[in-house]
């Protein structure tokens, strides 16, 4: 029976793949007929196969998050041991993610493009047949070592074959998948295991995963000529321990808030980074050039979606505690509950990528962050206070002020660097992603509990959650006002 779930399944990821690489010739007879320059004609190609790769990895990253409870239920494990399987998956990620730089440069992005979409796929085809915890995690690593090959070349190879004054509205459509699809995930994640088995959260991956291929198998253009480069060994090493470590650690702060030894491997990976940053300061040939956060407007820009990734993640995490955890719906109504917000931030992407190429960056990100603080400050008043549909207005209108930050905010901060710094850019972008996520997450999850406990009275625990959620929405929004002073500060510079 789960065989044929799978081919119904793969049909319609297969359907989905072919009607847009359709929609990718008409675009390519379209520029053929007003630009027959070649680069011109190749572009939206590009931009479809970044959007398959991209949306495809992204999408995974949060298909699991509903699942941990029945996880946690078939192998028997804690919710601290659950947490892992989602874990895994951004530790794979952010080992690799810092390579890219290096990798597209040496062997060319078209072939580490298709290399990470195999080991994706690997992962993918694998996990189904995993016996025992301990083997869907090293699955799930997999997973994350070919999405981590595969992101920053989305966002590189946009910016290599789209001009400047188009790079807002490329990057606006890809931006769809890279911060639509964490919130459709927890979505299609109860879908799948409501009717269909967990299994299918690994199936899912694998047509997409070979038609992506197929895609940037026929879209990307020839790798150029390799650059030969010597690997810097030390500071990889360096950079894959301090990540790793500081990602490990902060995850332990859930189960073991006031033990020492979480710290101390805090301190061991924050270690690591600093020797990163030493040995990449210090080298004729970096493995990723530390050099270009003296960018103002990069740094700055970094900061700016730091904040953006902040409210989007305390939506997945709070939102499926209030509406399941709390009120007791399914996993499934918590992920429609979610949906209008991510047809909101998908739309506002595309619009704020337009009037970044024609205004600049300061009028649509400021507009953007005003109305995430001001939807966030709502949410977190409006809790306890009024119905599920209130709060759902609240988070369209929290998306659309998400989905006007974040696209702008990447694209003005790329677009300040030299061509050549671009993939190093691009790979920074990517890894502060995932240490902000598990960041907010841990410390969200700290603070939620504790807020919980300090409310807890006579057993009420449906109120106490209740105002642990509020509290938590209140101290998010409090720091989003530093993002307004921060793009005001930055007006000049964009």
């Amino acid at each position: 029976m789960l065989r044929y779930k799978v081919y119904i399944v793969s049909f319609f990821n297969i359907y989905f793949v072919y009607r847009s690489i359709c929609f990718g010739q008409e675009l390519f007879t379209m520029q053929e007929t007003d630009h027959p320059d070649t680069k011109s004609v190749s572009k939206w190609g590009v931009l479809i196969a970044a959007l398959l790769g991209g949306f495809m990895v992204i999408l995974n990253n949060s298909l699991m998050n509903v699942a941990l409870p029945y996880f946690m239920e078939l192998f028997q494990i804690t919710a601290v041991e659950g947490q892992w399987i989602v874990t895994a998956f951004a530790l794979g990620m952010a080992i690799v993610m810092p390579l890219t730089s290096y990798l597209s440069k040496r062997f060319g992005p078209k072939k580490i493009f298709l290399i990470g979409t195999f080991i994706f796929f690997a992962g993918s085809l694998a996990g189904p047949f995993s016996w025992n915890f301990t083997s869907i995690i090293f699955f799930r690593l997999l997973q994350g070592f070919g999405g981590g090959l595969i992101m920053p070349l989305t966002m590189m190879l946009i910016f290599k074959h789209f001009p400047k004054n188009e790079r807002g509205l490329a990057l606006g459509i890809w931006g769809v998948a890279a911060m639509v699809a964490p919130t459709i995930g927890p979505t299609l994640g109860g879908i799948l295991l409501e009717f269909f088995s967990w299994e299918m959260l690994f199936y899912i991956n694998v047509p997409t995963a070979f038609i992506a291929a197929g895609a940037a198998v026929y879209f990307l253009q020839k790798d150029s000529e390799p650059i030969m480069l010597r690997f810097d060994w030390l500071g990889f090493l360096f950079i894959s321990f301090g990540l790793v470590a500081a990602m490990v650690g902060i995850d332990f702060l859930q189960s073991y808030p006031g033990d020492l030894w979480v710290y101390g491997i805090i301190a061991a990976g924050v270690a690591g980074i600093l020797l990163f940053i030493w040995q990449e300061l210090r080298s004729d040939e970096p493995l990723l050039n530390i050099r270009i956060l003296k960018n103002a407007v990069f740094s700055g820009s970094l900061i700016v979606i730091s904040f953006s990734v902040m409210a989007m993640f305390s939506v997945l995490l709070l939102v499926p505690i209030l509406i399941q955890d709390i009120y007791g719906y399914s996993p499934l109504y918590a992920g429609f509950a979610l949906f209008p917000q991510a047809i909101s931030m998908g739309i506002a992407m595309t619009i704020g990528g337009r009037v970044l190429d024609k205004k600049g960056p300061y009028i649509v990100i400021m507009f953007g962050v005003v109305t995430t603080t001001i939807a966030t400050f709502a949410i977190g008043f409006s809790i306890g206070q009024v119905g599920i549909m209130v709060l759902i207005v609240c988070l369209i209108f929290q998306g659309i002020g998400n989905g006007l930050i974040n696209t702008p905010a990447s694209t003005a901060g790329l677009n300040a660097l030299k061509e050549e710094h671009v993939p190093a850019g691009s790979a920074f972008n990517n890894v502060s992603r995932q240490l902000i996520k598990v960041i907010c997450i841990v410390f969200l999850s700290i603070f939620f509990e504790y807020r919980r406990g300090a409310h807890l009275t006579a057993n009420d625990w449906t109120v106490a959650g209740e105002r642990a959620v509020q509290d938590s929405y209140l101290l998010v929004a409090s720091l989003l006002v530093a993002s307004i002073i921060l793009v005001f500060y930055l007006r000049k510079r964009w």
